[in-house]
């Protein structure tokens, strides 16, 4: 039977990138949906279970109803500018909710269903080690790459990688709604993007695991 990937955010722009990268690779999939009307505009292949990331319990019954699992990729996240002096405690909870909360409430629900020799990918950002004008954003990668380098060490020893991609800016409609003045030839694609997560889920990639890998172009 074909390898299963569970993959968080996988119905957004990174994630159709993601998702045809693996499906192209023979993968079945396993995605998340953050509402009912995402889920029923998915066109492709595998299922899509509705799931509130940030809800431990609702994760959890997620992945009570899968198989083991050989690839978990944590796409799911958001960002959102704003300087120290104007930032609220709901703002800053936002930005650790949908993307630390969501990767730890993944890593702990899949624990015990990745198989031997499975891999993680968590997203991150090159933001993680501070950035002018988004600190909580900045603040919340910063734990994710944490969270990764703790779980690669705590599955080690069976034989699971962890490791974390760290994007500049991904060439997605949002963004480019957000920087309409922005030089869009130097951002990455998803399907570059999705590449590189394609490599740490493949058996070229056995023996890397903790990096916090940069992607940039050159």
């Amino acid at each position: 039977m074909a390898k299963l990937a569970v993959i968080t955010g996988g119905l957004g722009a990174l994630g159709h990138g993601v998702t045809s990268r693996f499906e192209k690779d023979g993968w079945r999939l396993a995605l998340s949906a953050a509402h009912e009307a995402e889920r029923a505009a998915h066109k492709g292949s595998g299922s899509v279970d509705v799931v509130d990331l940030t809800d431990l319990v609702q994760v959890q019954e997620w992945a009570n109803r899968l198989e083991n699992v050989d690839a978990l990729i944590l796409l799911a996240g958001g960002f959102a500018m704003g300087n120290l002096g104007e930032m609220t405690n709901d703002k800053f909870d936002q930005q650790f909710d949908i993307n630390a909360r969501t990767a730890f409430n993944a890593l702990s629900a899949f624990a015990a269903k990745l198989s031997r020799g499975a891999s993680v990918v968590l997203v991150g950002s090159q933001a993680f080690s501070g950035a002018k004008g988004m600190s909580a954003y900045a603040a919340s990668k910063a734990a994710v790459v944490s969270l990764m380098k703790s779980a690669s060490l705590e599955f080690k020893p069976r034989s699971i990688r962890v490791n974390a991609i760290l994007p500049d800016t991904i060439d997605t409609p949002a963004n480019r709604a957000s920087m309409p003045n922005a030089d869009f030839e130097k951002w990455q694609k998803p399907d570059e993007v999705a590449e590189a997560i394609g490599f740490l889920c493949s058996d070229s990639s056995k023996i890397v695991s903790g990096n916090a890998i940069l992607l940039g172009r050159v």
